[in-house]
């Protein structure tokens, strides 16, 4: 495996992404498995290689508000300024998909788990490439990786590239803005109490 830093190898890093190579890296959180989440075939590999439930959707990282309005991301007007505010932060969110999204046909769903990650360097990556996918770098129900070692151990070869960085073991926090009511499906390295209260911030200035 070879390892990689955002400081050092942006440009490749960049052109590994653009021609559907599948690479390690720290997020905001724990390390995942990044790829292009517009290229069908990185995808199913994805999910190849973490030998993951084809039901379980991968979360997909976007660099502002406007790319997942690009991308036919819909975004309910009572939380767009929630959203404004609160990322780029290690909150995920499931929100619907209209009917044009290319989401709709790559991964078969109706909505869609995203997040603005508070790593800058992977913000620019995808303000140069594409909207990302990315899982947590393990196997279906093992531990999650937190450095290349562990990628390496768990992937052996089948994933080339690692970037050097960082990681927590802690995850994202989930939060689903797709029913009648914001709905918290777990909790991680953003508070519940933290949610609760920039929702009503927000409201209260409307």
């Amino acid at each position: 495996m070879k390892i990689l830093t955002f400081e050092s190898d942006f440009n490749i890093i960049k052109e590994l992404i653009l021609s559907g190579e599948i690479l390690c890296s720290p997020t905001d959180t724990q390390y995942g498995l990044i790829g292009s989440a517009l290229n069908v075939v990185a995808i199913e590999t994805a999910y190849r290689l973490k030998k993951r439930d084809q039901n379980k959707p991968l979360i997909v990282l976007f660099n502002s508000v406007e790319k997942l309005k690009k991308y036919g991301v819909f975004i309910p007007e009572k939380y767009e300024n929630f959203l404004k505010e609160i990322w780029p932060e290690r909150l995920t969110v499931i929100l619907p998909l209209n009917e044009e999204s290319p989401f709709k046909t790559l991964f078969n769903r109706s909505n869609l788990a995203v997040r603005i990650p508070a790593l800058k360097p992977l913000r620019e990556l995808i303000s140069e490439t594409v909207p990302l996918f990315a899982p947590s770098a393990n196997i279906q129900g093992e531990k999650p990786a937190e450095s290349c070692q562990e990628c390496h151990s768990y992937f052996k070869g089948q994933v080339k590239y690692c970037i050097k960085g960082r990681s927590t073991p802690i995850p994202s926090t989930l939060l689903s803005l797709i029913g009648s009511a914001p709905e918290i499906l777990r909790e991680g390295a953003v508070s519940i109490e933290t949610i609760k209260k920039r929702l009503s911030e927000v409201r209260m200035r409307k």
